[in-house]
């Protein structure tokens, strides 16, 4: 049974509708861009300063020129975002907001083909309950103004489900689905493991209800598309398990890490307490603890979509047994179907947060789209309790926007380190000669800010720990890391977290404050 609107609804309307909630959707994800969040995480600066290096000297940070995965903290960084932003530094110069471009980009696009996607995979109704709460959703806003390199994931596996799903009437669309598919690949290592698994299953129904209605030509061709993008990966696990040499060429490499965490993924995780503590805080409480990532307050999706969750996955359920049992198309078998590998992959990863499951959100929006659809149709009151749910989310959003833009993202920002970028440019600018800097600031931060020439960095970087998963540099170039103030007199000038203020006397130096940080320069 379908909502109670009228034939015009069903086009028209809907695709005005559709028009507004993109518009709302876009709308909150520029306001205040790159001042909201205001600084930049430890990850997104390492991923820029990649860009910046390939850009200036043909080479990472570690000397590779174009590798498929970044060798960055040691244990790796996934290349896509940096690949992405180039063109955008080079037109627009280097800076945060700059950077960051590519996630917005990729998340706006997310929107359309989102609704697009269940579209055909449901209905009208089911796919703009979809775009609205995935418009207004604070997990999808928070992760378009910041660019985590593993964030883009969601959006190429969209992207690559919607021409999957769009091949069926036009077999040409696999081949589109393979490139998309194939670019997930550089957006997060965690799909190594995720789409091979997600290709098979997706790829069984595929083959099996579509029998005759495929060309092979089309069919061959998206595997060989595929084949290329993953064969670096493959040589990539060879090379880090001992077995091949490092692949490096003038053009570009394929590199041996400082240090492999592949114990980070495994099924014995799935038998661990902690790993389903985790899963739980994700899908139900909607909250990781990160404040990068989700506000405890609004959860992932706001917490009243929670009995439209549970709702919504026994319906699917429902549809798919009533879908097979009448031999038709089933939408309902490629959400459940990701959504279930995700999950259980899920399972598999070790200290499991928000990004790690990144790949699932976008499956669980569509069953939560796909509960708020049925609840309706279970309601006589129909047009009521549209009204009803669609303000009530709306009155959620409306708080979020209010706390994500005031008071809260202030708070939110403290995990961006905001006014580091401004004290390195003062101390650049002042010419200052060696530089302490707090140990709690990250190097590839001042990477970043001083876009530091790459040979200086490779020749003088020193570390606390070597070999080590997450390389934490103890100095290079002008720039010492310091735990302790105990003498004064060994710099020229400091950058320290402002709580660290009482350690400086304005009568031997001058002192300039930055949000987060400040800046002491000797007299």
């Amino acid at each position: 049974m379908k909502l109670n609107l009228k034939p015009k609804l069903e086009h028209k309307d809907l695709k005005l509708i559709a028009f507004i909630v993109i518009a709302i959707g876009v709308l909150v994800r520029v306001i205040n861009f790159g001042k909201m969040p205001l600084g930049f995480n430890q990850d997104e600066a390492f991923a820029a300063y990649e860009a910046f290096s390939l850009i200036n000297y043909g080479v990472d940070s570690a000397g590779n020129p174009f590798p498929t995965y970044f060798v960055s903290w040691g244990s790796g960084m996934n290349v896509l975002e940096s690949y992405l932003s180039i063109p955008f530094m080079l037109i627009f110069g280097y800076s945060e907001a700059v950077f960051r471009l590519p996630s917005l980009i990729c998340a706006i696009i997310t929107l359309p083909v989102f609704w697009l996607t269940l579209k055909r995979l449901f209905n009208n109704q089911v796919a703009i309950i979809g775009l609205f709460l995935l418009s207004i959703s604070p997990w999808h806003i928070m992760l378009s103004r910041w660019a985590l390199e593993s964030n883009l994931a969601p959006s190429f596996l969209l992207f690559g489900l919607y021409f999957l799903i769009k091949s069926i009437d036009k077999n040409a669309c696999l081949l589109l689905s393979a490139l998309f598919f194939g670019l997930s690949l550089y957006a997060y290592s965690v799909v190594w493991l995720y789409l091979p698994v997600m290709l098979l299953v997706f790829g069984i129904y595929y083959i099996v209800k579509l029998k005759g209605k495929i060309k092979i030509k089309y069919l061959i061709s998206a595997i060989i598309i595929l084949f290329v993008f993953a064969l670096p990966h493959f040589l990539f696990l060879l090379i880090n398990s001992n077995i091949i040499p490092e692949i490096k060429t003038s053009f570009f490499t394929i590199p041996k890490l400082v240090y492999m965490r592949g114990t980070e993924i495994s099924l014995s995780n799935i038998f661990k307490a902690d790993s389903w503590k985790n899963l739980f805080n994700i899908l139900i409480l909607q909250n990781d603890s990160l404040k990068t990532n989700c506000t405890a307050e609004f959860g992932l999706f706001y917490h009243i979509s929670l009995p439209f969750l549970l709702l919504g996955f026994v319906a699917a359920c429902i549809k798919l047994k009533n879908d097979i049992k009448a031999k038709v198309f089933s939408g309902a078998y490629f959400i459940l179907g990701g959504f279930i590998v995700y999950f259980i992959i899920s399972l598999c990863l070790f200290n499991l947060n928000i990004n790690k499951s990144n790949g699932m959100h976008l499956f669980t929006l569509s069953i939560i789209a796909f509960g708020i659809y049925k609840a309706v149709n279970f309601i006589k009151a129909k047009r009521i309790a549209v009204v009803t749910i669609s303000l009530a989310f709306l009155i959620c959003f409306g708080f979020f926007v209010n706390h994500y833009f005031g008071s809260g993202g202030k708070q939110i920002s403290e995990h961006y380190s905001m006014g580091l970028g401004d004290a390195v440019e003062l101390v650049k600018e002042k010419g200052c000669g060696q530089i302490a800097v707090d140990r709690s600031v990250y190097h590839s931060q001042i990477l970043f800010y001083d876009k530091t020439n790459q040979k200086v960095f490779e020749n003088t970087v020193e570390y606390e720990v070597y070999p080590h998963p997450y390389l934490s540099a103890t100095s290079f170039g002008r720039y010492t890391f310091i735990y302790e103030y105990n003498d004064l007199e060994n710099f020229d000038a400091y950058i320290f977290p402002v709580s660290h203020l009482y350690f400086f006397s304005e009568e031997d130096f001058e002192i300039t404050v930055f949000e987060k940080y400040a800046v002491a320069i000797a007299k």
